[in-house]
Protein backbone atom coordinates (compact mmCIF):
# COMPACT_ATOMS: atom_id res chain seq x y z
CA UNK A 1 0.00 0.00 0.00
CA UNK A 2 1.27 3.70 -1.18
CA UNK A 3 -0.09 6.22 1.03
CA UNK A 4 2.13 9.74 0.04
CA UNK A 5 0.41 12.62 -0.60
CA UNK A 6 1.30 16.51 -0.78
CA UNK A 7 -0.89 16.81 2.50
CA UNK A 8 0.52 14.20 4.58
CA UNK A 9 2.35 15.43 7.13
CA UNK A 10 6.51 15.13 7.42
CA UNK A 11 7.68 11.75 8.22
CA UNK A 12 11.61 12.30 9.28
CA UNK A 13 13.61 9.21 9.30
CA UNK A 14 14.68 7.76 12.88
CA UNK A 15 17.94 6.16 14.27
CA UNK A 16 16.21 4.19 16.83
CA UNK A 17 14.12 1.46 16.48
CA UNK A 18 10.97 1.50 18.80
CA UNK A 19 12.13 1.56 22.03
CA UNK A 20 9.90 -1.49 23.13
CA UNK A 21 6.97 -3.69 22.85
CA UNK A 22 3.70 -2.13 24.24
CA UNK A 23 1.98 -4.18 27.26
CA UNK A 24 -1.10 -3.09 25.84
CA UNK A 25 -2.80 -1.54 22.57
CA UNK A 26 -5.42 0.70 22.12
CA UNK A 27 -7.78 2.51 19.98
CA UNK A 28 -5.85 5.07 17.41
CA UNK A 29 -2.13 3.80 17.88
CA UNK A 30 -0.64 3.38 14.86
CA UNK A 31 2.29 0.83 13.21
CA UNK A 32 4.14 2.29 10.20
CA UNK A 33 6.47 1.51 8.11
CA UNK A 34 8.54 4.84 7.55
CA UNK A 35 10.20 3.43 4.36
CA UNK A 36 6.73 2.45 2.38
CA UNK A 37 4.52 5.33 4.24
CA UNK A 38 2.39 2.48 4.65
CA UNK A 39 0.47 2.82 7.91
CA UNK A 40 -2.21 0.56 10.17
CA UNK A 41 -4.28 2.45 12.42
CA UNK A 42 -5.82 0.49 15.24
CA UNK A 43 -9.72 0.30 15.08
CA UNK A 44 -12.64 -1.37 17.34
CA UNK A 45 -9.56 -3.87 18.20
CA UNK A 46 -7.87 -4.91 14.54
CA UNK A 47 -5.15 -2.51 12.07
CA UNK A 48 -6.91 -1.74 9.37
CA UNK A 49 -4.96 0.02 6.06
CA UNK A 50 -4.86 3.67 7.09
CA UNK A 51 -3.29 6.75 5.64
CA UNK A 52 -0.48 8.81 7.81
CA UNK A 53 -2.55 11.77 7.77
CA UNK A 54 -5.59 10.30 9.29
CA UNK A 55 -7.68 10.34 6.17
CA UNK A 56 -9.68 7.48 5.03
CA UNK A 57 -8.71 5.07 8.16
CA UNK A 58 -9.99 1.67 7.54
CA UNK A 59 -9.98 2.30 3.96
CA UNK A 60 -8.50 -1.48 3.25
CA UNK A 61 -6.65 -1.38 -0.55
CA UNK A 62 -6.43 -5.38 -0.07
CA UNK A 63 -3.26 -5.01 2.32
CA UNK A 64 -5.38 -6.41 4.75
CA UNK A 65 -6.35 -6.14 8.64
CA UNK A 66 -3.87 -7.19 11.16
CA UNK A 67 -4.37 -8.24 14.89
CA UNK A 68 -2.56 -7.23 17.97
CA UNK A 69 -0.77 -10.06 18.10
CA UNK A 70 0.65 -10.09 14.86
CA UNK A 71 1.80 -5.83 15.44
CA UNK A 72 3.33 -7.10 18.91
CA UNK A 73 5.13 -9.94 17.23
CA UNK A 74 6.24 -7.64 14.25
CA UNK A 75 7.21 -4.44 16.75
CA UNK A 76 9.81 -7.06 18.44
CA UNK A 77 11.17 -8.51 15.63
CA UNK A 78 11.83 -4.65 15.03
CA UNK A 79 13.39 -4.07 18.75
CA UNK A 80 15.51 -7.00 18.66
CA UNK A 81 16.82 -6.69 14.83
CA UNK A 82 17.52 -2.88 15.78
CA UNK A 83 14.59 -1.94 12.64
CA UNK A 84 14.59 2.25 12.56
CA UNK A 85 12.49 1.74 10.16
CA UNK A 86 9.32 0.27 11.55
CA UNK A 87 7.73 2.83 14.30
CA UNK A 88 5.15 2.13 16.85
CA UNK A 89 2.91 5.72 17.29
CA UNK A 90 0.92 6.11 20.18
CA UNK A 91 -2.68 7.16 19.35
CA UNK A 92 -2.81 11.16 20.85
CA UNK A 93 -5.80 11.66 22.90
CA UNK A 94 -8.43 13.66 21.14
CA UNK A 95 -9.96 17.00 22.72
CA UNK A 96 -8.61 18.24 26.62
CA UNK A 97 -9.57 15.52 28.75
CA UNK A 98 -6.88 12.69 29.17
CA UNK A 99 -7.95 9.44 28.72
CA UNK A 100 -7.88 7.28 32.35
CA UNK A 101 -8.48 8.65 35.87
CA UNK A 102 -6.55 11.17 37.59
CA UNK A 103 -3.05 9.94 39.16
CA UNK A 104 -2.61 12.28 42.37
CA UNK A 105 -1.15 9.90 44.50
CA UNK A 106 1.64 9.45 41.25
CA UNK A 107 1.37 6.52 38.54
CA UNK A 108 1.98 2.71 39.37
CA UNK A 109 5.65 1.58 39.09
CA UNK A 110 5.61 -0.14 35.78
CA UNK A 111 8.44 0.20 32.60
CA UNK A 112 7.86 2.51 30.22
CA UNK A 113 8.52 4.26 27.13
CA UNK A 114 8.67 8.16 26.87
CA UNK A 115 6.84 9.34 24.58
CA UNK A 116 6.18 13.54 23.79
CA UNK A 117 4.22 15.75 20.89
CA UNK A 118 6.56 16.66 18.25
CA UNK A 119 5.51 20.12 17.70
CA UNK A 120 6.83 20.73 14.61
CA UNK A 121 6.26 18.78 12.05
CA UNK A 122 3.47 16.05 12.53
CA UNK A 123 1.87 16.67 15.47
CA UNK A 124 2.40 13.00 16.95
CA UNK A 125 3.59 10.84 19.74
CA UNK A 126 6.91 10.19 19.35
CA UNK A 127 10.19 8.16 21.57
CA UNK A 128 11.79 11.15 23.42
CA UNK A 129 15.17 9.89 22.41
CA UNK A 130 14.10 10.15 18.72
CA UNK A 131 12.90 13.65 19.07
CA UNK A 132 16.49 14.23 20.70
CA UNK A 133 18.12 13.13 18.19
CA UNK A 134 17.11 15.88 15.82
CA UNK A 135 18.90 17.99 17.71
CA UNK A 136 21.99 16.22 19.03
CA UNK A 137 22.89 12.88 17.33
CA UNK A 138 24.90 12.29 20.13
CA UNK A 139 23.36 13.32 23.19
CA UNK A 140 20.21 10.54 22.26
CA UNK A 141 21.98 8.06 22.35
CA UNK A 142 22.31 8.88 25.97
CA UNK A 143 18.54 8.49 26.37
CA UNK A 144 17.07 5.55 27.07
CA UNK A 145 13.91 4.16 25.18
CA UNK A 146 12.65 2.56 27.87
CA UNK A 147 13.26 3.51 31.71
CA UNK A 148 12.08 1.87 34.99
CA UNK A 149 9.00 2.08 37.13
CA UNK A 150 10.66 4.05 39.40
CA UNK A 151 12.23 6.13 37.32
CA UNK A 152 9.38 6.64 35.18
CA UNK A 153 7.29 7.95 38.67
CA UNK A 154 9.99 9.97 39.04
CA UNK A 155 10.02 11.65 35.49
CA UNK A 156 5.90 12.08 35.59
CA UNK A 157 6.27 13.94 38.99
CA UNK A 158 8.96 16.11 38.24
CA UNK A 159 7.01 16.97 35.55
CA UNK A 160 4.02 18.02 37.79
CA UNK A 161 5.86 19.28 40.09
CA UNK A 162 7.89 21.61 37.22
CA UNK A 163 5.63 22.66 35.28
CA UNK A 164 2.36 25.26 34.76
CA UNK A 165 -1.32 23.80 35.07
CA UNK A 166 -0.11 19.98 35.12
CA UNK A 167 -2.95 17.11 34.82
CA UNK A 168 -1.58 13.52 35.05
CA UNK A 169 -3.74 10.63 34.23
CA UNK A 170 -3.27 6.76 34.57
CA UNK A 171 -5.16 4.54 31.81
CA UNK A 172 -4.95 1.03 32.94
CA UNK A 173 -6.84 -0.22 29.79
CA UNK A 174 -3.99 1.50 27.79
CA UNK A 175 -0.95 0.76 30.14
CA UNK A 176 0.08 4.67 29.69
CA UNK A 177 0.14 8.23 31.74
CA UNK A 178 -0.87 11.23 30.70
CA UNK A 179 1.51 14.00 31.58
CA UNK A 180 -0.43 17.56 30.28
CA UNK A 181 1.34 20.52 31.26
CA UNK A 182 2.35 24.24 30.03
CA UNK A 183 6.15 25.37 28.57
CA UNK A 184 7.25 28.33 28.07
CA UNK A 185 8.08 31.33 29.40
CA UNK A 186 5.55 32.75 30.10
CA UNK A 187 3.78 29.13 29.46
CA UNK A 188 2.26 29.16 26.32
CA UNK A 189 2.86 26.13 24.96
CA UNK A 190 1.03 23.30 26.12
CA UNK A 191 2.98 20.20 26.13
CA UNK A 192 1.85 16.18 26.15
CA UNK A 193 4.32 13.53 27.76
CA UNK A 194 3.50 9.78 27.63
CA UNK A 195 4.85 6.88 29.21
CA UNK A 196 3.56 3.89 27.43
CA UNK A 197 4.28 0.57 29.37
CA UNK A 198 6.35 -1.91 27.95
CA UNK A 199 6.05 -5.36 27.60
CA UNK A 200 9.41 -6.17 26.56
CA UNK A 201 12.26 -6.18 29.38
CA UNK A 202 13.80 -2.42 30.20
CA UNK A 203 16.84 -1.76 28.71
CA UNK A 204 20.30 -2.48 30.78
Amino acid sequence: MTTVTLTSPVVRPTLFPPPAVPLRFTDGDRYVWTHTMDVWTRTDGLWVPSRYDGLNDGLDDGTGTWTDAEVRAALGRAVERWDARQRFVPAVPPGHILPGRMAVAGPPLHEAAQYVIEHQGSGLLVPLRDLMARYDEDAAYDVPGVVTGSRMRDLASGIVAEHAGPVMTYDEAAGRVYVRYWAGRPAHAECLHVFVFTASPVEA
